[in-house]
């Protein structure tokens, strides 16, 4: 790590995405402030990368590009080590400040075991101390410096006590395990002694300490996001409040995540949670073209229609030669042992079993063409339920690896009736698409199911993006990679764009021949039988 010293002497956007594509192969977009912007604004992340504020004033050259850098580095650490969302409902304004404190120290260790010179860039910023005072304020930026500077030994009890349940070691080399649940209940520990301490504390004016750091808005979940978290049915409670971990919701399935960089898969490294949509009241069938179910009928059994199977019995005479009878028969009539004459077999057609997963995209950049995706599975699923497979529908979004969401409309087993409708139609697009985690999540429910034909159809233009992911091709690689696994299990894969673009997308995951363009329901008999 070089020192600031030896930094260029203007700061500049442009050296910065290199320099963070050197420390951890991520180049997260950065943005200038805009203008008129607060000056005193602080750096923070969201779905569209890094916006990136003015040095604070009085910083020039050297310093400048210092502070630039050790802001980028920060808000990269995140990106690679703030594994989960915390939800505000029932965390006090305290609690949440102490949060941000201890997550932003958390971070900053796990960067600095990798990458050791990440300390003399950070720490150099770090200047509270005892002459500070002991307010509120004070004392947040002093627990900062003592879990950011080995070196800083602050005498207040509760900073002691604050580092003393970071750090596993007196060296403060050793991280204790501060993740989810635990920081939490650190942070509401160390947010009781303030109260008793009755310390003032003012959420309005509150700025993060040191001026490097982003503000944390992307690591609290949005109230509308809190709500979907929970389970289905359960609102906030005064149980809920006075509780200061229930509203983080355990992961209910774990997979692994294909980084194309290293050429390997990633494990547990993507947390999938399964809800049913809000409450919707049932929905009558929407009106369809004139004879579309008749033709998706058609379509559906030419898809599953079999070749004819060579059945068990033999036989004296049939249509063809049981190639083993005949050879077993051979052998034993040439040393004249006993042998079976049937060497023939009739055929018999064993009817396929078909199951199918409508997989619905119902990300924020499907919002233009959701009407008719949700239309296309309404039709699609009826059709299929007519046809006797089992059919399993379920829409997905995502907020980062560790909070991708599947939406429950119509789960294996049931069937197709007002009450689905009315799942399906509560359906509204938001957030990201990691497309590769809900892939492998909907091909295992596929494969559990007995079948002797299975199907996944994608409802949606097959653009893989995430908040977590600023690498091109990345997340598109990794559901490439989903959707070759499936198709070695022997399920077909395919996509049906609903979106009016040019399939790329679709094409550089599912392959050339496995996606379909849909641009209205008429279309949906003529793509069913393309390969998977």
């Amino acid at each position: 790590m070089p020192r600031s010293e030896a930094l260029p002497a203007a700061p500049g956007h442009a050296v910065l995405e290199p320099y963070l594509r050197l420390l951890w192969n991520i180049a997260p977009p950065i943005h200038a402030p805009a203008p008129g912007a607060d000056a005193d604004t602080a750096p923070f992340l969201t779905e569209q990368g890094l916006h990136l504020p003015s040095p604070p004033t009085g910083l020039e050259g050297a310093d400048a590009c210092a502070w630039q850098r050790a802001a980028a580095a920060h808000a990269a650490a995140h990106l690679v080590f703030s594994r989960r969302l915390f939800a505000r409902v029932g965390v006090a304004p305290v609690t949440q400040a102490l949060v941000d404190v201890l997550e932003d120290a958390r971070v900053e260790a796990l960067a600095r075991r990798a990458l050791p010179g990440l300390r003399a860039l950070w720490t150099r910023w770090h200047t509270a101390s005892p002459a500070d005072g002991q307010g509120f304020a004070a004392l947040l930026a002093r627990l900062a410096r003592a879990l950011a500077d080995p070196g800083y030994d602050d005498p207040h009890p509760w900073v002691r006590k604050g580092r003393a349940l970071f750090f596993l070691d007196a060296a403060g080399d050793v991280v204790s395990p501060a993740q989810g649940l635990a920081l939490r209940r650190m942070a509401s520990a160390l947010g009781h002694d303030l109260g008793q301490m009755r310390m003032a504390f003012d959420p309005r004016t509150h700025r993060i300490v040191p001026s490097y750091r982003d503000d944390n808005r992307w690591l609290w979940l949005a109230p509308e996001q809190e709500q979907a978290a929970r389970p289905p049915g359960l609102s906030p409670s005064p149980q809920d409040e006075a509780a200061p971990d229930a509203a983080l919701v355990p992961p209910e399935r774990v997979y692994p995540e294909w980084d194309a960089r290293i050429g390997r898969l990633r494990a547990s490294w993507c947390e999938v949670r399964e809800r049913l949509p809000s409450p919707a009241p049932a929905r009558a069938a929407a009106a369809q073209p004139a004879g579309l179910q008749a033709s998706l009928l058609a379509a559906l059994r030419r898809l599953a229609r079999a070749p004819s199977r060579r059945a068990g019995l033999r036989s004296l005479d049939g249509e063809g030669i049981d190639l083993d009878a005949a050879i077993e028969a051979a052998a034993a009539r040439r040393h004249r042992l006993p042998f079976d004459p049937r060497v023939h077999r009739r055929p018999i057609t064993t009817p396929e079993r078909g199951a199918a997963f409508l997989l619905i995209d119902t990300s924020a950049s499907s919002e233009a063409s959701l009407p008719l995706a949700l239309a296309a599975a309404e039709a699609l699923a009826q059709a299929l339920g007519d046809a006797g497979w089992c059919v399993m529908v379920q829409g997905f979004e995502s907020q980062g690896r560790r909070a991708v969401t599947l939406w429950r409309v119509l789960d294996a087993g049931e069937r197709w009736n007002d009450h689905a409708r009315g799942r399906l139609h509560a359906l509204r697009a938001a957030h990201s698409t990691r497309l590769g985690a809900a892939l492998r999540h909907a091909t295992g429910l596929l494969a559990a199911w007995p079948a002797s034909r299975r199907v996944l159809w994608l409802l949606g233009d097959a653009d893989a993006h995430d908040i977590d992911i600023h690498e091109p091709g990345y997340l598109a690689a990794d559901a490439r990679h989903a959707v070759q696994a499936a198709r070695r299990q022997g399920i077909g894969m395919r996509a049906l764009v609903c979106a009016d673009d040019d399939g790329s997308a679709a094409a550089r995951i599912f392959g050339p021949g496995g996606w379909a363009r849909v641009r209205s329901l008429q279309e949906l008999p003529q793509v069913l039988g393309g390969p998977g």
